[in-house]
């Protein structure tokens, strides 16, 4: 069971930290690819945050939930640490942005397609799901 949450901490880590650094690197790119909503379905203060604020600090910070289920994987002691930071940055990304979509839309904004939308939840729930996995995971390591 731990081996196979790993995995999949991993592999969703891995989506969401590469598809943040194009949407920042290369946004044309990030389109093309889906994850990342073109420039004229969405709001244009919902692009801005989330193309260059939110993919910046994403990039820069959150590989650590995916390095820490390498790390898990690979039984390296230093992983329950890096599992509890990575968590945290998952968690808050979970609920930031399909939460942020549900406001703006309160407010009549363009939030994008309703497949983009029904991405960004369904995407927020797996990440917040695998940070309390991995959250739960770690305590119990350092409790030990």
């Amino acid at each position: 069971m731990v081996t196979a949450t790993g995995i999949l901490i991993l592999i969703i880590g891995l989506v969401a930290w590469l598809g943040q650094t194009l949407a920042f690197l290369t946004a044309r790119f990030a389109v093309k690819l889906g994850v990342l909503e073109r420039k004229e379905g969405i709001d244009a203060s919902l692009y801005v945050i989330e193309a260059k604020a939110e993919g910046l600090v994403d990039m820069l910070l959150t590989w650590t939930f995916p390095l820490s289920a390498l790390l898990m994987l690979l039984d390296h002691p230093f992983w329950p640490y890096l599992g509890l930071t990575g968590s945290g940055m998952f968690l808050y990304i979970g609920g930031l942005i399909p939460f942020s979509r549900v406001f703006l839309k309160r407010e009549g904004k363009k939030v994008g397609s309703r497949s983009a939308e029904r991405a960004a939840y369904v995407f927020g729930a797996m990440w917040a799901l695998s940070a309390v996995a991995m959250i739960a995971l770690a305590t119990v390591e350092l409790s030990i």
